[in-house]
């Protein structure tokens, strides 16, 4: 996963680039409707909780890109190798 493109900081303007395992987990604490996504230290407790501990994680050690990612998007990122089918 790339999501410190830039030297820890997203391409401005780029969704931010995020494991298939973390946008899942991101996609799951938000269709709960749980808690406000904007809260990331309960963002993080709450995918640990439903068992996305990837993505808990990924948000307490990137709560800056995770940020942005809420305002840019998050999108996959390929495996290096992977190609689009589109």
């Amino acid at each position: 996963m790339d999501a410190t493109v830039g030297h820890g900081h997203p391409v401005h303007g780029h969704p931010v680039r995020v494991s298939a395992n973390v946008l899942e987990g991101l996609d799951a604490v938000a269709l709960s409707g749980e808690t406000d996504m904007k809260d990331t230290m309960e963002v993080q407790a709450l995918a640990y909780r439903m068992g996305y501990r990837e993505a808990a994680s990924w948000v307490g050690y990137f709560p800056n890109i995770y940020r942005a990612g809420l305002i840019q998007g998050f999108v996959v990122e390929l495996a290096p190798g992977s190609r689009s089918t589109r």
